[in-house]
């Protein structure tokens, strides 16, 4: 089915390009350099060129009138698409001020800079402790008596250590 539309649309293509043809000029120039014109194929050619007559004067008037409407049927779309356009505009600006109307004011909120920047800071954590190794306490050194001594303290038999002197 689909091979005779197929088939069908080929000869309607032919049979317009046809009644097209017979209409134009064609140059033709063959291996020799001869040129000839024709309204219909060119024999044999090297080169084919398609001509178009010149229009008349009648013709010519006519094209362009139809030129001329062209352009003010253009002109008259684009003014009346810029006046749809301006009247859009109207209607959203309208739309825009009933709605901002209807819309409660919004509160003034003043914001009072702090007078003295210094007092006013606030720091995220606790500043840390210097880096500084506390000196050792004092101990007292035992007296000469009863104590043992190994290689990093001294005990007497109380229950008391020292650092070794």
């Amino acid at each position: 089915m689909t091979t005779y539309r197929y088939l069908f649309a080929v000869l309607i293509t032919c049979l317009y390009t046809a009644g097209i043809a017979h209409a134009q000029v064609m140059r033709c120039v063959d291996a020799s350099g001869h040129v000839t014109y024709t309204d219909g194929k060119c024999p044999n050619s090297k080169e084919v060129q398609e001509i178009l007559p010149p229009l008349s004067a009648q013709e010519q008037a006519q094209h362009d009138a139809q030129y001329q409407q062209a352009l003010e049927r253009k002109r008259a779309a684009q003014q009346l698409q810029a006046e749809r356009e301006a009247a859009q505009q109207k209607a959203d600006a309208e739309r825009a001020a009933a709605l901002a109307a209807q819309r409660p004011v919004p509160p003034v909120i003043v914001q009072v800079p702090p007078s003295d920047p210094v007092t006013t800071y606030v720091p995220l954590y606790p500043p840390r402790p210097p880096h500084i190794r506390p000196p050792p306490p004092i101990r007292p050194q035992p007296s000469t008596g009863n104590y043992n001594c190994n290689v990093f303290r001294c005990y007497d038999g109380k229950g008391n250590t020292w650092s070794r002197p």
